[in-house]
């Protein structure tokens, strides 16, 4: 018997063929499917909304570099407003300046810049400054600051004219000292001090030149913005404000009519006797010779009550309440009213 094979027609050979032909076409398909992902990018075809939580996840964890790669990717991709962006360059920069590295910071700050910073504006450009200042690039720095200040409309934009009456002393750069400003920081000084500085001229101007020097580097570094620095700031506002109140509302509307001095100082005389006297009525001084006392006395004591009337005034018209225990108590106080 025969056992040999039958043999095959043209038509059997042509479709094996082509379904050879096929599966080729898609081997090499799938390789290159397989080239293209190997090749592409990380995250570069991710959801911008994934991209932004890993980026996140990252920096939480301290690992800045990594974050840094995807939120580059995500903010060419996402679609989210300006703004918004703005804000995550910002929050990045900030995590790299914390860790001392400023040109990465620098890098990041300038993103933000570019982008919509709304009204993250005056921080964005207070940590350019700042790296600027930390890389030793002074006069960058200095310009960035200057750029700052003429578009607050400070000093170093100001066109204020002033008579020859009030002339430039200094100059640090663009901006100009003036004579007037450099007299008013005698009122901050103690008296005596200010005596002193006040004979001296130059010496004034020097060290009201350094001064000022000083306090740009200090804003560069952003020490101006130090928590301490505002708390301290807050606190002397206040006592200003209040002062400037006291002195308006209050001391201005004491009167001293002779009348009130005279029976003031009948009712006060053991006050203004000579001390260690023993004639009590050679000791005894005339109204005359110490009226200036007198008045000065007497105004004091109507702006005390005066202040302690209007103390009052505030308590009874507002809910207040003193939690004296809690001053010294370690135990947890209970409240009264006041």
């Amino acid at each position: 018997m025969d056992l040999r094979s039958p043999p095959t027609t043209p038509e059997t050979s042509a479709k094996d063929g082509l379904v050879r032909l096929l599966l080729a076409l898609c081997l090499l398909l799938l390789l290159a499917i397989a080239a293209r992902l190997w090749l592409t990018p990380i995250g570069a075809n991710a959801n911008p909304d994934h991209l932004r939580r890993v980026a996140s996840k990252l920096k939480a964890a301290g690992v800045l570099d990594e974050a840094s790669a995807l939120y580059a990717t995500y903010l060419t991709t996402g679609s989210q407003p300006a703004e918004a962006r703005a804000k995550i360059a910002y929050s990045l920069g900030n995590s790299y300046l914390d860790q001392g590295r400023h040109e990465s910071a620098l890098r990041w700050f300038y993103e933000a810049e570019t982008l919509d910073t709304g009204e993250l504006a005056d921080e964005v450009g207070q940590r350019i400054v700042h790296c600027l200042e930390s890389l030793g690039r002074t006069q960058a720095a200095q310009a960035a600051l200057s750029a700052r200040v003429q578009l607050d409309g400070g000093e170093a934009g100001s066109a204020v004219r002033r008579g020859d009456g009030d002339p430039v002393v200094a100059r640090i750069g663009q901006r100009e000292i003036r004579r007037s400003e450099v007299e008013r920081s005698l009122d901050a000084m103690p008296a005596q001090v200010a005596k002193q500085l006040k004979a001296q001229p130059e010496q004034l101007l020097r060290q009201y030149v350094a001064d000022e020097l000083i306090w740009r580097k200090a804003q560069k570094l952003e020490y101006d913005q130090d928590s301490e620095v505002l708390a301290h700031l807050t606190t002397l506002h206040k006592q200003l404000a209040v002062s400037k109140f006291a002195e308006r509302e209050i001391l201005s509307q004491i009167t001293a009519d002779p009348a009130d001095l005279a029976n003031f100082f009948t009712a006060n005389l053991d006050r203004y006797r000579a001390p260690g006297a023993e004639d009590e009525r050679a000791a005894e001084p005339k109204f005359e010779e110490v009226r200036s006392r007198v008045e000065r006395d007497y105004r004091a004591q109507k702006a005390r009550d005066a202040f302690q009337r209007m103390v009052e005034s505030e308590l009874a018209a507002d809910e207040v309440e003193l939690v004296v225990e809690a001053m010294t108590s370690q135990s947890p106080p209970t409240a009264g009213k006041r």
